[in-house]
């Protein structure tokens, strides 16, 4: 994409003029919410199709490139995606006025991210669907650990009620449950992307990969958040102890690729 600075230049300032509306919205009441919930939701989905362009070029290309600002930036189109999406199926009020700003401000440290480098291998279709999963995955797991923060938010509203904007968020237990179907979902996903990284290694190179840091993360981030859906499961986990779990969880899984990629690109210039 030649113009490819000016649109994500474009993309962030969308965000961040989204994010501000959002924010002054929730100052003043409104007499008609609905409709302006139905707008807030009609604006974002014409971001969300601004933005998948920055997604999926640098895939498309002869020699796909990728990095920690292609992988920041589909993670934070995926995570905006999901909750868009369950929007249509679920009462979702005054978690975009969250889940906007936070959007804006990964897109924003993007833009200081230097571009990935030449990957050859993501052109292969196998390659390809491991990565989908694994991006998917991702998605899923962020939007969980952005619930997270939220039920941690609302608690201290609960206790704070000075706070007007926490005020807005849907209740504590509709969000506790959709954070574990959404762990759910991504927990399931993550387990077939251990599993495909295994098989397609084998496919592509003869060999099982090795175990490199990035597997030992993503083992890692696997093995928290089935403790969590267990202890879940078994002993009705809930509450800061499901919270710090999931951000633990999400933490490592950063720390896989996200945070290996930032290491290794803009740290020591490789």
């Amino acid at each position: 994409m030649p113009s490819a600075p000016i649109v994500a230049f474009v993309v962030w300032f969308a965000y961040l003029l989204l994010a501000v509306w959002l924010l002054l919205g929730r100052r003043r009441p409104h007499a008609r919410p609905d409709q302006r919930q139905r707008l807030e939701h009609l604006l974002l989905g014409l971001l969300l199709a601004l933005h998948a362009p920055l997604v999926f070029y640098p895939l498309l290309g002869p020699v796909p490139h990728f990095g920690a600002r292609e992988a920041l930036t589909q993670l934070t189109w995926l995570a905006t995606l999901i909750y868009w999406s369950a929007a249509f199926l679920i009462r979702l009020e005054g978690l975009q006025t969250i889940l906007v700003p936070v959007a804006a401000a990964s897109l924003g440290l993007c833009l200081l991210l230097p571009p990935g480098h030449p990957t050859p291998h993501l052109a292969r279709p196998l390659t390809q669907m491991h990565f989908a999963i694994a991006m998917l995955s991702y998605g899923f797991l962020a939007v969980a650990a952005g619930l997270a923060v939220l039920m941690r938010l609302a608690d201290r509203a609960l206790h704070d009620p000075a706070h007007g904007l926490w005020r807005q968020l849907p209740p504590l237990l509709a969000l506790e449950r959709l954070l574990f179907t959404t762990l759910t979902l991504g927990f399931v996903l993550l387990t077939a992307t251990l599993l495909t990284g295994i098989w397609f290694g084998e496919q592509l190179f003869g060999a099982v990969p090795g175990l490199g840091h990035k597997a030992i993360f993503s083992l890692a981030a696997w093995l928290i958040f089935a403790v969590l859906l267990w202890g879940r499961h078994r002993h009705g986990w809930r509450g800061k102890l499901a919270v710090n779990w999931t951000l633990a969880g999400f933490t490592v899984m950063l720390l896989a690729y996200v945070g290996s990629r930032f290491v290794v690109e803009t740290l020591l210039r490789r």
